[in-house]
């Protein structure tokens, strides 16, 4: 098996431009696969992400503002409504309650921000429990009182492409007191795109100041609540129980908005690696075809010379599969690598919630569409290396000599 190997290696390496047309074929194929199935996994981890970032289990808003509870997340139409924060600690009582994060909507203001110019919302919320946001920002960094959080649009559409920059340094003036940009969110389409977030911390120190602020001591607009698996709808019912004058909404309604939004791109995305996965096949089944032709003499010789069908065969598929996986491998890391290096601008361009796999899942992604593509082209040569190792010596030869 190792001579043959050899021998097949050597037979690539003597007709380089029959070795660079299957690798070129396979590296396109695989550069399509890899970034279709790159974008459909970006898609579904970000669907799983969201009912930790905006599909929270529950919300919890005061009495007759149901309707609005996910108004500002999806939209980021201002809604203003208050409530007692003593709601919070008797939510947080339930035992199937894993997480319950306020939050607090204060002014849609007119400023710039990373000089774009534009009218945010700012809502306020507690970096302590958050889990809606911290899973989509664009860094781990530790939040201040004073630091602020901005949406991709907030952030301005050019500072995202330079955020990583640690010279880089940005400052906002909201209600009379100056925050230091921290940290941005990813673009998802949404509302929260045009949001700068602060914390509760500060926006309860600049209230009834000079700020302009002027919201309920001890109030919060609205309660995120992470129950524990299969229980939202238990949870609900014990929160209704406690007439606390509020209105309880599922957070569903949020997931089935992103995944309306994505379902389009994601059908199209499968309906891609469909079809990659058949023109690859065909186009490898052709071309294998001609250059299987076009090597009749040279098989018929190898024939005659004692080699047995079964040799030649496992030959002729060690080329197909060394010379689509050489292909495959470089279609795969230029995939990577234009993926990785245009992450941002790709978020940007598409306007779609997506959580980009790390480098090691990327690595495993590549490998399995590496493998995946030699092995459709070793398939698709399996059929006409078999049809002319059918013939006879002899006519090999004579074939090929015409």
């Amino acid at each position: 098996m190792k001579k043959l190997s050899t021998v097949a290696w050597r037979s690539l390496k003597r007709k380089i431009s029959r070795t660079v047309l299957l690798s070129g074929s396979a590296a396109i194929t695989a550069f399509i696969l890899f970034a279709s199935y790159f974008f459909v996994l970006s898609m579904e981890r970000s669907i799983e992400a969201s009912s930790s970032r905006l599909g929270a289990s529950l919300m919890v808003v005061p009495k007759g503002f149901g309707g609005q509870a996910g108004d500002m997340i999806i939209s980021g139409t201002p809604t203003k409504f208050y409530m007692p924060e003593s709601i919070l600690d008797k939510v947080r009582t339930i035992s199937e309650v894993e997480i319950a994060s306020p939050q607090l909507y204060l002014e849609t203001v007119s400023t710039v921000c990373c000089q774009t110019a534009g009218n945010f919302p700012v809502v306020a919320y507690d970096p302590e429990t958050d889990f809606t946001l911290k899973n989509w920002t664009a860094a781990d960094k530790k939040v201040g009182k004073y630091d602020l959080i901005a949406g991709a649009e907030a952030g301005g559409k050019n500072y995202i492409y330079h955020f990583d920059n640690e010279y880089m340094q940005e400052w906002i003036t909201l209600f009379g007191k100056d925050f230091i940009l921290k940290n941005m969110i990813f673009p998802t389409g949404m509302g929260t795109d045009r949001t700068l977030f602060i914390t509760l911390d500060a926006a309860r120190e600049l209230n009834h100041k000079d700020s302009k602020l002027d919201f309920p001591e001890n109030s919060i607009s609205i309660i995120l609540v992470k129950t524990k698996p299969g229980m939202e709808e238990f949870v609900k019912r014990q929160i209704e129980r406690m007439n606390l004058e509020v209105d309880v909404v599922k957070g569903s309604g949020l997931q089935e908005t992103v995944n309306k939004q994505i379902f389009p791109v994601k059908m199209m995305s499968y309906m891609m690696i469909g079809l990659v996965l058949i023109m690859s096949a065909l186009q490898v089944m052709t071309m294998f075809t001609a250059l299987i032709s076009e090597r009749r003499k040279e098989i018929g010789m190898l024939r005659a010379m004692g080699a047995s069908r079964a040799v030649t065969f496992r030959l002729l598929l060690m080329e197909a599969g060394f010379a689509s996986v050489i292909g495959a491998a470089i279609g795969s890391l230029l995939a990577g690598a234009a993926l990785y290096d245009n992450r941002i601008l790709l978020l940007q361009l598409l306007q779609l919630p997506m959580l980009f796999p790390d480098w090691v899942t990327g690595f495993f992604i590549g490998a399995g569409t590496t493998a995946a593509t030699a092995l459709i082209a070793v398939l698709a040569a399996f059929f006409p290396v078999r049809s002319t190792l059918k013939l006879q010596p002899y006519e090999a030869i004579r074939e090929g000599e015409q």
